[in-house]
């Protein structure tokens, strides 16, 4: 007898091994974005810290919020400042001495244990001239962000961290 179709069994067979091999490329793969996201947010640290630096070294201080207790930042809930322009969440930063200020790459999704209110996560700065403070709060998805070389002193488990000499305790 010539055969000229799969049978029912074999089909199911083989949407089986597929979902089982999407399921795997879908697990591996997920693993690596958030690896990826908070390398982003550590690389984006750094090269804010870098024009700092440099602000710095033309003006004499660091860009000024008004003191420690004045976070500025991206997020909605510290007033959703733009990362460009007059207002931007660091005054001054940008044009000179960088394009535009980077925004995390994932806060859809911040911690749930870190805040109530999710609009708070993502990069927050506080300045008092002479020393400054800048994180990426309530975001990091490494699993053991407290052993992390960049995480925040004062927020181990749920914030990484630059700042300058003093500013460490902030």
């Amino acid at each position: 007898m010539l055969r000229r179709a799969f049978t029912l069994i074999e089909l199911l067979v083989v949407i089986s091994i597929i979902g089982l091999l999407s399921t795997i490329a879908l697990v591996t793969t997920n693993s690596a974005r958030v690896k990826a996201r908070d390398a982003t947010r550590k690389a984006n640290l750094v090269q804010v810290a870098k024009a700092l630096e440099l602000y710095y070294n033309d003006n004499g201080q660091y860009p000024d919020t008004g003191g420690i207790a004045n976070w500025q930042g991206a997020p909605t809930a510290y007033y959703g400042l733009p990362d460009s322009g007059p207002t931007q969440w660091i005054p001054g930063l940008t044009p000179n001495y960088m394009a535009l200020l980077p925004h995390d790459p994932d806060t859809n999704h911040p911690k749930v244990y870190c805040q109530t209110v999710p609009t708070w996560a993502g990069y927050i700065y506080t300045s008092n001239k002479t020393d400054y403070k800048l994180l990426d709060y309530c975001t990091p998805e490494s699993p053991n962000v407290a052993a992390d070389p960049m995480a925040d002193p004062v927020r181990t488990s749920n914030a990484y961290a630059v700042y300058s000499a003093n500013a460490r305790g902030w």
